[in-house]
């Protein structure tokens, strides 16, 4: 017996421009496909519909729609109509050639179960156009349509429009109270995405249905979201991470543990802090220096005293302090000692006895103004390793421009070679660029006029396709900061 080549679609294509959003998060499609055989077909469209409404719990809610994002996007903006805790969203993929001369249809929808009721809510992207929810046998009337964010209580016998003929004797999509309450063929004809804590969902966006098989854990920080740096980096590398994840080479080394981050500010030192955690898997700890003061006697060497205890209780960790040189200026050497003088003792003491020690437990300071340090803190042995961290060059700039515009929309006639040499001439530093790419995004937004479509509510799936940052929001956005530059 000849066997023919079988060919399996296992998606769809969609031929509009692919722009990844950030602002308005995106469930994927979770990978459902499996090998059925042959001779196994999947179910038709009636019956896979009929599969999700089995699958409803009163904590769990099924999208029918043919453009997943779309639908995502719909349902994250009618939120709060769907009163009910969502542990689970079923996704049921009209594909092509289902429906009788379309392609897609007429509008997508949820549909939910509240107490013993089941209810139906448009997801359509067009404000006006409605869907007809009603007994086939019913004369058309106007009440049976439900517009974009209303929703309805189903009731036995009740099809839904599809954009097909409606009234036809065997409409696509009837709803029938299901008979038992089962999972099994939703979970295998259907898509599935999960949640992993109980909240309720009008008071969260829908990118908490991410399923936990699609969602990458949250990891914070690394080098690679630094730009411009990588000297420093490779010296952190090289004096942290490495000694921290192979302790065994550097056994017999007197490591720095306390390193100086100096230099301008917002151009990265606390971002470093943060990314030398992650890089290194240690734990992390942030402190601003003005916290350790206080106006009762001893307590602000105790708050030091308890800040290092924790940092060798946790090691490997890395314990950032920032603003270091408001209670670390040098000592005068006079009989009238300053406010602060105890506390750089207390320091000194603590990293002395540190250093002697084989604990993997580092102390980062930043400071915008080294020569302000007592220069005791800053010898070997205490802060020895000193790193300045300068405002960024235009390569430098380049670096940071592209790590955050990454997954953002622009138009083609933008230049980043062009945009940095501008950031560069005016002494951009790395929050400057990130600003500058938030307001240019804004100043898209405002030019393609979404705001307006927002506050009436008319804005669409088809309009999210169409945002893109021009050559002109960035320069109208660089302007702005060049002015409030001091």
């Amino acid at each position: 017996m000849k066997v023919s080549a079988v060919g399996i679609n296992c998606g769809y294509y969609n031929k509009s421009r692919n722009i990844k959003q950030n602002r308005i998060p995106i469930i994927n499609k979770a990978d459902t496909v499996s090998f059925k055989g042959l001779f196994d077909s999947e179910p038709d469209l009636p019956a896979r519909f009929k599969y999700g409404l089995e699958a409803l719990d009163g904590q769990s809610v099924l999208v029918v729609t043919s453009n997943e994002k779309s639908s995502n996007m719909m349902l994250e903006f009618y939120a709060d109509k769907i009163d009910i805790p969502v542990m689970k969203k079923y996704t049921l993929l009209v594909k092509n050639g289902e429906l009788k001369n379309r392609d897609d249809l007429e509008a997508n929808f949820a549909v939910f179960k509240k107490g013993d009721d089941y209810n139906i809510l448009s997801l359509s992207d067009n404000q006006i156009m409605g869907i007809l929810v009603a007994n086939p046998k019913e004369e058309y009337n106007s009440k049976n349509k439900i517009f974009s964010g209303e929703k309805k209580v189903l009731k036995d016998g009740m099809a839904i429009d599809t954009g097909e003929v409606f009234y036809s004797e065997k409409p696509k999509l009837v709803f029938n109270t299901p008979a038992r309450y089962y999972t099994g063929n939703a979970k295998k004809y259907l898509a599935l995405s999960t949640v992993d804590e109980f909240k309720d969902f009008n008071k969260r966006t829908i990118s908490a249905l991410n399923s936990s098989k699609n969602v990458e854990p949250k990891t914070g920080f690394r080098f690679s979201d630094i730009g411009g740096l990588d000297n420093i980096i490779e010296t952190l590398k090289k004096y942290v991470v490495r000694p921290i994840n192979y302790p065994q080479v550097f056994e017999n080394i007197r490591l720095n543990k306390g390193i100086l981050l100096w230099g301008p500010p917002r151009c990265g030192k606390t971002l470093l802090g943060k990314a030398l955690a992650n890089e290194s898997g240690a734990k992390y700890s942030e402190y601003n220096a003005n916290e350790f003061k206080s106006s009762t006697v001893g307590s602000s060497e105790a708050s030091i005293r308890q800040m290092f205890k924790n940092a060798v209780a946790n090691a490997p960790s890395i314990t950032f302090i920032d603003e270091i040189d408001s209670i670390a200026k040098k000592r005068d050497g006079s009989s009238n000692a300053r406010f602060d003088d105890p506390m750089v003792n207390q320091f000194l003491g603590c990293m002395s006895d540190l250093e002697k020690t084989k604990v993997p437990a580092f102390i980062i300071a930043a400071t915008n103004r080294k020569d302000l340090l007592d220069p005791a803190l800053v010898a070997s042995g205490r802060f020895g390793l000193h790193l300045e961290v300068p405002m960024p060059d235009e390569k430098g700039l380049k670096q940071i421009f592209n790590i955050h515009i990454k997954n953002k929309p622009v138009m083609e006639d933008v230049s980043v070679d062009e945009l940095a040499k501008m950031m560069a001439s005016h002494k951009f530093n790395g929050s400057d660029v990130a600003e500058a790419i938030t307001n240019a995004y804004f100043n898209a937004l405002e030019r393609l006029g979404m705001f307006e479509k927002m506050d009436s509510r008319t804005f669409t799936y088809a309009d999210l396709q169409k945002i893109a940052i021009s050559k002109e929001d960035f320069y109208i956005a660089m302007q702005k900061i060049v002015r409030q530059k001091i």
